[in-house]
């Protein structure tokens, strides 16, 4: 999973540096279309694989591009309910999933034909209407452009712009050296070698890493539960729709790193107790306790919908901790880190069914970790987006400096 995942890395830096967040989307629908198609064609087991790895590749760019061109064209007061709206689809989808894939289930195939054929018409029917982000048309100098972007927003808000209104170009010499500096900045900065960035994009990964490990393992670890498989996967599937009303709901009450924090502790804590319930009265699975069961069960389900809040507010706070000209880089390597989670996961639930406490003990554990290391974030809530990782460590040092003035005062 974490080599089909790859490709995030590959389309979160073509859509800062290059092709921006609207062609790397169009691009990367495109070859996910047509990389299923060919999969329906496979003549053999190798070239199967080969098709699925160059799917999995290809369909990684669309969800981080996708979410960073959502929150740039939108307030702070929005990013974080219009960051989630995504997620009511993708659960739609993966319900979606199982009501295509029973008609075909007699020719495999037929499925991939026709999941070949989604992103294909999202590209024909929805991309028309989709504007580039105005704030890396800006970043990237082409000032012009965003402009014409902020007036068509305006004209279907019913509003209009001054006729005067002008952005600062960048990239443009007569606008003076400051601002062909930060062009220069923009183009040439690198998040790996920022000191504060890189140390912030580590805790990210680490916190990324826990998170995944656990909303990916706990929904394989339900065979190591004392109930029905299905049924267990269906309350899981079903627990993914109040984590992201609630996700929507506190995101505008609440900080991003206490969210984060809390719904990864619980998580943990869930795990924890299901420890507790995971053997019977007298530790034979034919005489385990059916009330025991139930309450597993329970506590199962609600750590999941808390690991999967936690999960949910990682994306907008990977998007809002980072500047606009690394912010899908970022975001793809905090995917990245989610998962690489998920392909360990795995190697834990095959353990899980020799000790079932060992597994659910390990899930809490790191899912706790990840919920303490997450405190070293700064908080990002109505915090603006910055344009360069200059601009923000200047900006925020002048924040830090002017509130220790108004506390000394």
């Amino acid at each position: 999973m974490i080599f089909l995942h790859a490709g995030s890395a590959f389309f979160g830096h073509l859509a800062d540096a290059s092709l921006g967040r609207k062609r790397t989307v169009l691009l990367s629908c495109i070859l996910s279309s047509a990389t299923a198609f060919l999969t329906s064609l496979s003549p053999n087991i190798w070239i199967y694989a080969l098709l699925r790895f160059a799917n999995g590749f290809s369909r990684s760019g669309i969800g981080i591009c996708c979410i960073v061109l959502a929150t740039e064209v939108v307030g702070r007061k929005w990013r974080g309910p219009v960051s989630q709206y995504g997620f009511f689809f993708f659960t739609a989808g993966f319900f979606s999933l199982p009501l295509i894939a029973y008609p075909t289930r007699k020719n495999w195939r037929n499925l991939y034909r026709i999941i070949s054929l989604l992103p294909l018409s999202y590209s024909v029917l929805s991309f028309p209407f989709i504007s580039e982000s105005p704030c890396w048309l800006l970043v990237r100098g082409r000032s012009k452009e965003a402009l014409d972007v902020l007036r068509k927003f305006a004209r279907r808000n019913g509003k209009t712009l001054h006729e005067n209104l002008c952005l600062v170009d960048p990239s443009d010499p007569k606008e003076g050296g400051e601002n062909e500096a930060l062009t220069k900045t923009c183009t040439k900065e690198s998040l790996w070698r920022t000191k504060w960035a890189a140390k912030m994009m580590i805790i990210v990964i680490i916190a990324g890493f826990g998170v995944g490990f656990v909303y990916y393992g706990v929904q394989l670890n339900v065979e190591n539960l004392n109930f029905n498989l299905y049924f267990s996967v269906g309350i899981n599937a079903l627990m993914e729709i109040p984590a992201i009303i609630f996700d929507t709901i506190l995101l505008g009450l609440t900080s991003r790193r206490l969210l984060f924090s809390l719904s990864a502790f619980l998580a943990g804590i869930s795990c924890l107790l299901c420890i507790i319930f995971a053997h019977g009265k007298h530790g034979n699975k034919a005489d385990k306790s059916r009330d025991g069961s139930w309450a597993q069960l329970i506590i199962e389900g609600v750590g999941f919908m808390v690991a999967s809040v936690a999960y949910d507010v990682l994306y907008i706070y990977s998007v809002e901790l980072f500047p606009t000209n690394v912010r899908n880089f970022a975001l793809s390597q905090s995917r990245l880190s989610l998962m690489l989670g998920a392909s360990i996961a795995p190697l834990l639930v095959v353990v899980g069914r020799l000790s079932p406490s060992l597994s659910f003990l390990v899930f809490g554990i790191l899912s706790i970790f990840s919920g303490l290391i997450s405190l070293w974030l700064q908080e990002t809530k109505n915090a603006p987006l910055y344009d360069s990782l200059k601009q923000q460590e200047e900006e925020e040092k002048h924040r830090d400096v002017g509130q220790s003035n108004n506390i000394q005062a």
